[in-house]
């Protein structure tokens, strides 16, 4: 949850964020919703974000959105054009992961991610494209793991670093158009996404000791980085990927001898 106060960097300003119904998603729409945004809460689990919308109250509005869905695209763009005001912030932040070695991977769920993650990415961007008249801010949700290759996670890396490279095109398209575009890429961070039975092998107690911070992220240290990325303190920044890892990012150090 936000521990402090969150100043009121997006008031009269209207965002549109993806896959809030938990996680990142859930903690973006709370945050932004503190800074005196409209927000506009879009899940395929409606029920998920009608609970937080109620939760949030005024300037709060659920809807369900399937991000793979060029029809569910248009219809939350047109909800949002009749409700006013102008869409200015939209957080990409649906999406899914599986992990399995190349080999052991069905296409089926390759392209089950591809469309979740990077279609839905696409289909983010367009809307934005076509909506955002007056300017705006775009953040989309890599990952370091696409920044860096990972084992087992070859469509969640495809996919990911796919966003990234769709997320720097759209920057360079919507510059002219007063739209920034930027993505963000968290690293371990405490979410359902990694409860899933495929990631059950994982040690993740070594994991966290490889982390420099010596510790998983949380959902709202995620919204903290976005909400910056929306607001005013980054008008000048366009076509980044920031990493909000714990430090995994900036590479690795040497393991010691334990004394004897």
């Amino acid at each position: 949850m936000i521990t402090e106060p969150v100043a009121l960097t997006l008031r009269n300003e209207c965002a549109l964020v993806t896959g809030a119904a938990s996680g990142i998603g859930a903690a973006t729409a709370r945050t932004l919703h503190a800074a005196g945004a409209t927000v506009w809460l879009t899940d395929v689990d409606e029920a998920g974000v009608r609970v937080l919308a109620g939760q949030l109250g005024e300037r709060a509005h659920a809807a369900h959105l399937d991000v793979t869905s060029e029809a569910d695209w248009v219809r939350i763009e047109e909800l949002i054009r009749a409700a006013g005001p102008r869409l200015s912030v939209l957080v990409n932040s649906a999406g899914a992961a599986s992990k399995s070695s190349i080999l052991q991977t069905p296409v089926a769920e390759l392209r089950r991610i591809l469309e979740l993650n990077l279609v839905g990415t696409f289909l983010a961007l367009q809307l934005a494209g076509r909506a955002m008249t007056g300017g705006g801010s775009v953040i989309t949700i890599s990952s370091l793991r696409g920044v860096l290759a990972t084992a087992e996670l070859g469509a969640y890396g495809a996919s990911k670093f796919g966003v990234r490279a769709l997320s720097r095109v759209a920057a360079l398209e919507f510059a002219a158009a007063g739209i920034r575009v930027n993505s963000v890429c968290p690293g371990s961070i405490v979410t359902p996404i990694t409860e899933r039975p495929d990631f059950d092998d994982d040690d993740m107690d070594a994991y966290v000791r490889s982390i420099p911070l010596g510790r998983r992220g949380t959902p709202e240290e995620v919204a903290r980085v976005i909400l910056f990325l929306a607001g005013p303190d980054s008008s000048y920044v366009t076509g980044v990927d920031l990493l909000v890892d714990g430090g995994l990012g900036a590479g690795g150090s040497t393991p010691k001898r334990q004394p004897q």
